[in-house]
């Protein structure tokens, strides 16, 4: 397992001085980034190579959320590729070694100029040691939606949304998806399947359903091509 440590900072934290979900990917994102990187696997050597890994979804079960000033342990590990996917675990530990946040995640490896899955190059798999997957119950890849939606006033993706592959960031989704839950609710677990990147520029609409202790968000862009299902239970 690639560990990082770090304190939760002022910047970390929302007006209950506790971290929110968009953040907890900012620390899984910027851990797979850094185990990537002491592999000699980081992103400027996957741009050279016209490849790049795109988040395919998230599954991430939070007991407690970190709160401002403690010391935390963010932690991650691949546990099997199959065919162009790469599937990742991670979790958050506390001072007292207390697992506070665990999550799967899927990954698929790109051909940026084909602009399709790529077979995975053999140094990387060779780079990347599997280690046994986590112990959570598992949720589908596919977030099944069915039933009505209310639709929610449009916004224009902005620049600060974006990350270095020019589209909006995963975790930005989430940030955006999480401003139409209801006041005072408590997310436990998040689910969310990528579906088509958003540039700069693009107007997108969010719909929201709430139903059963559940809330799902999803982004579409202006065609009605959906983006991102985003569904958040207590």
């Amino acid at each position: 397992m690639y560990r990082m440590n770090r304190r939760v900072t002022y910047s970390d934290v929302g007006t209950d001085y506790k971290t929110d979900m968009a953040q907890i990917i900012n620390y899984f994102q910027d851990c797979s980034c850094f185990h990537s990187d002491s592999l000699g696997m980081n992103i400027k050597s996957m741009d050279s190579r016209g490849k790049v890994w795109i988040m395919n979804g998230w599954q991430i079960i939070v007991e407690r959320y970190p709160e401002y000033g403690e010391e935390i342990t963010v932690g991650t590990w691949p546990y099997d590729f199959k065919g162009p996917m790469g599937l990742r675990n991670f979790m958050i530990e506390d001072a007292e070694g207390n697992r506070i946040a665990k999550a799967n995640s899927v990954w698929v490896f790109m051909d940026v100029s084909a602009g399709r899955p790529a077979r995975i190059d053999e140094d990387m798999i060779e780079a990347y040691k599997m280690e046994p997957r986590e112990d959570m119950d598992y949720a589908g890849r596919k977030i099944k939606v069915s039933g009505d939606f209310e639709r929610m006033e449009a916004f224009r993706v902005t620049a600060d949304c974006l990350d270095t592959n020019r589209h909006v960031n995963n975790g930005r989704f989430v940030a955006m998806a999480q401003e139409y839950l209801p006041e005072h609710f408590k997310t436990r677990q998040l689910r969310v399947e990528y579906k088509h990147s958003a540039f700069h520029g693009d107007i997108l609409i969010p719909k929201r359903q709430i139903a059963d202790g559940k809330v799902i968000i999803q982004i579409e862009n202006a065609e009605g091509t959906v983006c991102a299902v985003i569904e958040f239970a207590e």
